[in-house]
C-alpha cells in the first residue's frame, strides 16, 4: 500500500492503491481546505507535491481547467481530483 509522507514531522499515512488524496487525508484526521466538499469546483484543496509526482494519477480535464482558472502553480495538485498510485511526499506546512 502506498505511503503519504509529510515535510512536517508527522507519521506516514498508509493508503490503499488508487485512493483519493483528499479523502485519504481527511480519513487520517488531517484538515484539507474545501468549500465544495471535493466536487472539483473550488480548488482550495490543492496540495504541494514534493516528491512522487509520478505516483499520482494523471491530471483530469477538470483539474487542468481548475489549474488554469485559479493559477495553481506547477508542483501542486487538486487533491480531490488526484489518486495515489505509489509513495508521495507532500508539503503540509500550513497545517
Amino acid at each position: 500500500m502506498p505511503l503519504i509522507r509529510f515535510t512536517k514531522p508527522r507519521p506516514d499515512l498508509e493508503v490503499p492503491l488508487g485512493a483519493n488524496l483528499m479523502q485519504s487525508l481527511l480519513a487520517g484526521g488531517l484538515p484539507v481546505a474545501s468549500s465544495c466538499g471535493g466536487d472539483g469546483v473550488c480548488s482550495k484543496c490543492r496540495i504541494e507535491i514534493i516528491s512522487g509526482r509520478e505516483n499520482l494519477s494523471s491530471e483530469t480535464d477538470l483539474e487542468i481547467f481548475l489549474r488554469e482558472r485559479h493559477s495553481i502553480p506547477k508542483g501542486f495538485r487538486v487533491s480531490c481530483q488526484t489518486k495515489v498510485l505509489g509513495d508521495i511526499t507532500i508539503n503540509t506546512s500550513y497545517w
